[in-house]
């Protein structure tokens, strides 16, 4: 998808940050802790891609990216400055939504479901007003309800 195509990009940009700036959801954290919660989420029986793959990029990535390549599992590549738990939940929402939904309503309800059911309700409710402040909308699920968890993850 051309980032010309991908309206909203840049206000979903915007609205993590302002959401969790200042959080340990920012804080850069070892690629082992990152592969925990990976490995977490894509082994409950909710989650529709078993097959996604984590790695790290390349070490003069700036930016981290979810790939979509016809005939292969979806790849996660974490950039080292962003090996981050907003940025796995962001790259997660990706490949929750599916490649062509961008950054649109359908990526935003990815999103705020990882982000409820793995990080917490409150951090979720963050992120959802911040969108709500950047006038973006949220999508209906096209997957089912994720699991309620019970509070934030431990890292």
């Amino acid at each position: 998808m051309s980032q010309r195509a991908d309206h909203g990009r840049s206000e979903v940009y915007a609205a993590e940050l302002q959401a969790f700036m200042g959080t340990g959801l920012e804080q850069v954290r070892p690629f082992e802790e990152i592969q925990q919660l990976f490995a977490q989420v894509v082994s409950v029986p909710w989650w529709p891609r078993p097959d996604v793959r984590l790695r790290r990029s390349r070490s003069d990535a700036f930016s981290s990216v979810a790939r979509f390549r016809a005939g292969q599992a979806p790849t996660i590549s974490l950039a080292k400055g962003q090996m981050t738990v907003a940025t796995l939940i962001h790259e997660l929402a990706h490949v929750l939504a599916g490649g062509w939904a961008g950054h649109g309503p359908l990526f935003r309800r990815a999103q705020l479901d990882l982000t409820a059911c793995w990080i917490g309700v409150r951090e979720a409710e963050w992120l959802s007003d911040a969108y709500a402040g950047f006038g973006l909308g949220i999508g209906e699920r096209t997957w089912s309800e994720p699991p309620q968890r019970g509070g934030a993850i431990a890292l």
